[in-house]
């Protein structure tokens, strides 16, 4: 892998969905068992794909995209994770992040969660309410 300033790269187990599994499905040379590889490339020593520059560059180009990174991906990915209400930890564990705070800066993107925990213990609190009133009235 290419240096990019962080001390190690760990390799990090993430689910692949439907449509992933699709596109991997499609792939001739994956049909080939003598192909470990999912990105085999005959330009590397070791038979797959280690810098993915000139592979993103074309997807890009196709695509008409300019200035969009893979880590902006991932970030769309875990800020709609975060809006759709899913939990930090569940967020982090689809990055693969070790810390809970590389997590954190997603629970700003979503107050629905928040809003209705708190409407809950709000409700909670107010039949809990109705219950003293009703055995204090009984009593007297």
């Amino acid at each position: 892998m290419e240096d990019t300033g962080y001390e190690k790269w760990e390799p990090v187990r993430i689910p692949l969905i439907g449509e992933a599994l699709e596109i991997l499905n499609d792939r001739s040379w994956l049909k080939d068992s003598s192909i470990p590889w999912v990105f085999p490339s005959s330009d590397s020593k070791s038979g797959h794909l280690e810098n993915i520059r000139a592979a993103w560059k074309r997807i890009l180009d196709r695509a008409g995209l300019e200035n969009l990174r893979i880590h902006d991906l991932r970030r769309t990915l875990a800020s709609y994770q975060a809006i759709a209400g899913t939990s930090l930890l569940i967020i982090g564990k689809s990055l693969g992040h070790k810390s809970s705070q590389s997590t954190a800066i997603y629970a700003r993107l979503s107050n629905d969660p928040v809003r209705e925990f708190m409407e809950s213990a709000l409700d909670f609190y107010r039949k809990e309410k109705e219950k003293e009133t009703s055995r204090a009235a009984t009593h007297h």
